[in-house]
């Protein structure tokens, strides 16, 4: 189990496992299976990824597939709070460009198709701007 785990959890559960007994004393992990890290794991599967072979949900998912296009823009627009810089970016692309068919979908799911409020049209603007530039990544 060690050899597929995440290699930043490796070490730590290494020893748990040689505490309690179950594990030798002298046990190592093998070299080839150190680099167990997500990013590494991720560049192996991107060509896969990319030549829409491996779908974002390869068991299926209860997710409808507006849903599945607004997670990546969501996770987008989250990791912009964490560097409130990059919102007045998103914030004038997403009132400078028009949201297509497929964005339109994405809105209404979110409740945000017909916004009647300041906020809801910066909201709008934010989440149509994250739609964007999450179909570029």
């Amino acid at each position: 189990m060690l050899g597929i785990a995440d290699s930043r959890f490796q070490a730590e559960l290494a020893r748990q496992a040689k505490d309690a007994g179950k594990l030798p004393k002298s046990f190592e992990i093998p070299a080839n299976h150190r680099d167990n890290h997500p990013e590494r794991i991720a560049d192996a599967l991107r060509p896969a990824r990319e030549a829409g072979l491996l779908p974002q949900f390869p068991f299926g998912s209860d997710f409808t597939d507006t849903e599945q296009r607004l997670i990546p823009a969501l996770q987008l627009l989250q990791d912009a709070q964490r560097t409130p810089m990059r919102l007045p970016g998103l914030l004038w692309q997403g009132f400078t460009r028009a949201p297509d068919a497929a964005d339109h979908e994405c809105l209404a799911r979110l409740g945000l198709d017909r916004p009647a409020t300041l906020s809801e049209h910066a909201y709008r603007a934010l989440v149509s701007a994250a739609l964007a530039r999450s179909r570029e990544v």
